[in-house]
């Protein structure tokens, strides 16, 4: 009976230590993924130049996933966007215009699996 209850009190303790670093690791990621809990659009307009040539559209796609809140991995970020401007038009970017964010969140019992997929659509322009 006192052996029972010792495996029973540290396999709960054991459950406890799991559940706090599978929550440390989910904290992690809803930090770093912008709005995780809803699917939305938002638009940013950083460039102030009122002289420039339009290069074309370019777009990027990031991507993140949390896996039992202990395994978090991705990448994510508008630096995508230049990335992508970058290969497409070179050394002629000089900035982005009207960056278009979406995200859409799916999970299954987080902290379990969260994943976040952000799509970026800017403007690659080049100044006069």
């Amino acid at each position: 009976m006192k052996r029972n209850r010792v495996k029973m009190i540290l396999a709960a303790m054991i459950l406890i230590g799991v559940l706090v670093v599978s929550g440390c690791g989910y904290g992690e990621y809803m930090r770093r993924s912008s709005l995780p809990t809803l699917n939305a659009t938002q638009t940013v307009t950083r460039y102030d130049a009122k002289d420039y040539e339009v290069l074309g559209l370019v777009r990027a796609e990031g991507n993140s996933r949390c896996i039992l809140g202990i395994v978090v991995e991705g990448v994510e970020g508008e630096a995508l966007l230049w990335d992508s401007a970058k290969s497409r038009f070179g050394d002629r970017v000089t900035g982005i215009k009207d960056i278009n964010i979406s995200y859409e969140y799916q999970s299954i019992l987080p902290p379990i699996f969260s994943e976040v997929t952000t799509t970026y659509v800017g403007t690659a322009v080049h100044e006069n």
